[in-house]
């Protein structure tokens, strides 16, 4: 394209072309003279074209002199509302002496006959800019290879954080404009589907979630792009009755007779443990019930992880939240709690087979005090009891349906006196069972809390004998004890199964054939994810239709008041957050964090970055890890831990180990070097969920000669405005307070007491404060242990305040359970 065009230099009018071999493997720096040539010669042909490259090229970025010049006349002729055309560019430039710099009108007409239109002018500046950056890089490497070459002792750290600013810069120079404007017709449509988006998300949080529930509900998350200012780490806490039963590792406890430490059952078997407890006082109470009619109650803001078939995931709402939710024709009977797995219990030896104890309990004669009854017609249940009785017991028939369980070999010896004892009635002594009639059948609470092996063979017994298959698959059973119902329905329920009781009246006829009522029948429904697991016997088994039954799900049916009672909060270890309640319902628990940004790498899984100029990384893991594991500041530091912290202090250690939170301890980070460490972070990770500023007045201005310490507080907070927007992530940056709040009698903080607030109210999208009455008021505060943190400004959103409970030996807040933000 170039051949029929010459470049002339101010000195001489053409450029030479030189056939000396040595010269031509030079190393000349990259450019193009034809898009160079092609940008300028469309602007002279077409000043409109302006507009397409102003915000990609500048003068700088042109290789050859002469080029820089012209743009630099064509770009005020423009911007000054004048024609910028051969000549009245050749005439600015002779206004200025730099006409014959340029090589004259002669040049500049050749520049403009270079190019027939301007239609590509924008993807020739995209050249020009492309050279000029290769050009810097070579520049900037040439500079770095100098300073290593030839320190003139400078640090070596020195050396490479200088080098580390010179390549990000042109980083930044790189990305220049990439966005530009964007058409309303594509904004509209994106901003339906969001709203879309946000009015089937029950949870109202559209940014990233906190962890807080009231803080959500006002700021509906942290959004991308936000800089938040903050003054105290927040979390939260909900509640259940003291009376509410808690399924531990081992049996059930009460809300109330848990402690920290205690083993739990969890929803898949892994290990949990009690963390945290928090009384909450005396609260008002829902009452949940469930599809197969189990219920438990808790209080309004009490956390549950719920499906719908509407949704692409779970989603954790507060009890307040799902009554709004049910209320709507679209969720009712649509939203469940998905079951547990039913692995645990205890591995304590069992006095009886569970299989066989199931049998008896199904269609077994309990009554008499001597040899143990039981009918069966069934050859393959027979043999299985017989498999199942062991080497001390055998089957004697006394019928053709009637069988006795009687010692092997007889009930004497010879050469001993009297009768030996039947070991399965002496075992059914130890348990309760002699004796007992079939309307006062039970299962002993020792095998409700077996492991779940074991559990399972109980149940499997119990429909071997007394269940059946209907003809379109479900599974049944029935009993005249209302105890034994409950029991089975316990022990369906805790096998992650659905089980529902039906009681039926019956009715029977004298010798005389008058009806009379009977005792009822309590009659079971009973579903399972597994069904051929429940049952042994061939004929039952082969009646099932997995294939026509639908899957029983445990929906929420009914939300309802139920009473008032002293209440607490628990926090569990299990990463899922959740635990197992009445009714072997899974409920979620307590969930917290020492701050938002371990809240988001650890129960959201966004990478986080640390910016901690006060505290050292190694004094942040600290706190970090006694937070986590719920161990005492103090302990943690001098290392005299008690006996249950150590292993809350492993299990702390192991989650930390899988989660992306990174701290940064550079003391006096200037705003550029915190972005440029934060972008290599960003790019190294991918996107960040958070990053946090420990704190906004330990930071540097770029210039920083102390005299004007707002001005550089200003360049701060506008440098970490300027960081979320670029790196669409929120930032929190805690700031001081300064002593204005100590004169006044009303110590809660306002934005003026923010130390050289000026900028930082102007940049910050929210500012929130943290006020402790007991701090100043010591013992006479009416609420020690509450905290409150307090909105004071918010540009997309309502101020209010939300109260937390403050543990001063763990160094941290959780939110109180049942506090109503008036939002």
């Amino acid at each position: 394209m170039s051949d029929e065009l010459s470049y002339p230099l101010p000195t001489d009018p053409v450029v030479p072309h030189y056939d000396d071999p040595q010269l031509t493997q030079l190393r000349v720096p990259p450019h193009s003279l034809e898009a160079e040539s092609s940008v300028l010669g469309g602007l002279l042909l077409d000043n409109g074209a302006w507009d397409r490259v102003a915000d990609l090229v500048t003068e700088t970025d042109f290789y050859r002199p002469e080029h820089q010049r012209v743009f630099e006349s064509i770009a005020a002729l423009i911007n000054a509302n004048k024609p910028a055309d051969v000549i009245t560019v050749y005439e600015h430039l002779a206004s200025l002496g730099r006409a014959d710099d340029v090589g004259g009108l002669a040049y500049l007409n050749q520049l403009a006959q270079f190019v027939p239109s301007a239609a590509n002018i924008r993807r020739y500046a995209e050249i020009v800019r492309e050279r000029a950056i290769l050009r810097k890089l070579i520049a900037a490497s040439d500079d770095i290879a100098s300073q290593a070459f030839a320190p003139r002792g400078k640090a070596v750290a020195t050396i490479l954080d200088e080098a580390e600013q010179k390549i990000l810069s042109i980083g930044e120079e790189g990305s220049r404009m990439k966005q530009g404007f964007q058409s309303m017709d594509k904004l509209v449509v994106e901003l339906l589907d969001r709203v879309q988006e946000m009015a089937d998300n029950p949870n109202d949080i559209t940014g990233v979630p906190t962890g807080f529930i009231d803080l959500d509900r006002m700021t509906a998350g942290l959004q991308p792009g936000d800089l938040i200012v903050l003054a105290a780490r927040p979390s939260m806490g909900k509640a259940q009755p003291l009376d509410a039963r808690v399924r531990t590792l081992t049996g059930w406890k009460r809300m109330g007779e848990l402690r920290v430490g205690d083993a739990l059952a969890s929803v898949d078997g892994r290990p949990s443990i009690v963390t945290g407890i928090y009384p909450q006082g005396r609260r008002a109470l829902y009452r949940v019930t469930l599809s197969d009619g189990r219920s438990t109650e808790c209080c309004a803001e009490h956390l549950w992880q719920v499906h719908c078939r509407h949704w692409t995931g779970p989603r954790v709402l507060s009890t307040a939240e799902l009554i709004v939710l049910l209320g709507k024709a679209r969720y009712r009977n649509r939203v469940w709690i998905e079951p547990h797995s039913g692995e645990f219990g205890h591995q304590e030896p069992l006095p009886i087979d569970p299989w066989v104890l199931g049998a008896l309990l199904g269609d077994g004669n309990l009554t008499g005090r001597g040899t143990v009854r039981f009918a069966t017609a069934s050859d393959e249940m027979l043999q299985r009891l017989a498999e199942r009785l062991g080497g001390e017991l055998a089957l004697s028939a006394a019928s053709a349906v009637d069988h006795r369980i009687v010692r092997r070999g007889g009930a004497h010896t010879a050469g001993q006196a009297g009768v030996l004892p039947n070991p399965l009635r002496q075992a059914l002594d130890a348990l309760g069972l002699t004796g007992v009639s079939s309307e006062h059948k039970f299962i002993p609470r020792p095998y409700l809390e077996a492991s779940r092996s074991a559990r399972l063979d109980l149940l499997r017994g119990l429909l071997d004998t007394g269940g059946w298959v209907e003809r379109w698959g479900s599974i049944r059973f029935a009993t005249a004890s209302p105890q034994l119902a409950q029991d089975v329905a316990e022990l369906v329920r805790s096998l992650g199964g659905w089980c529902r009781v039906h009681v039926r009246a019956t009715t029977f006829r004298d010798a005389q054939g008058q009806v009379h009522p009977g005792r009822p029948a309590h009659v079971l429904n009973i579903a399972h994810p597994q069904p051929d697991q429940l049952l042994l016997l061939s004929d039952k088994q082969a009646r099932l239709q997995p294939q026509r039954m639908r899957q029983k799900r445990l929906n929420i049916v009914a939300i309802e008041p139920s009473r008032e009672a002293e209440c607490q909060c628990i926090a569990v270890s299990h990463p899922s957050r959740l635990y197992i309640t009445d009714g072997d319902i899974v409920t979620h628990n307590t969930a917290f964090a020492i701050n938002i940004a371990e809240h988001v790498a650890l129960n959201e899984g966004l990478p986080v970055a640390v910016f901690s100029m006060e505290m050292g990384a190694a004094q942040l893991a600290v706190r970090v890890v006694g937070s986590i594991g719920r161990i005492n500041q103090g302990h943690l530091r001098t290392g005299k831990l008690t006996p249950d912290e150590w292993p809350r202090l492993t299990e702390a250690i192991e989650k930390l180990r899988n989660i992306s939170l990174y701290i940064d301890e550079t003391p006096g980070l200037t705003p550029s070097e915190l972005r440029a460490n934060a972008r290599r972070l960003a790019r190294q990770c991918g996107k960040l969920g958070l990053i946090v500023v420990d704190y906004l007045q330990l930071m540097s201005g770029t210039n920083s000669d102390g005299e004007n310490r707002a001005t550089e507080l200003g360049e701060i907070s506008r440098g970490l405005k300027m960081l979320a927007k670029e790196l669409q992530c929120p930032v929190i940056a805690l700031s001081q307070l300064n002593r204005g709040v100590e004169q006044r009698t009303d110590k809660r903080p306002m934005m003026s007491d923010l130390r050289e607030s000026g900028a930082i109210e102007q940049d910050a999208d929210i500012i929130m404060f943290i006020y402790r009455d007991e701090y100043y008021t010591k013992d006479q505060c009416k609420e020690p242990g509450v905290a409150e943190i307090i909105i004071g400004k918010q540009r997309n959103g309502p101020t209010g305040t939300v109260k937390l409970a403050f543990l001063n030996a763990l160094t941290r807040f959780e939110n109180l359970a049942g506090y109503d933000s008036g939002y």
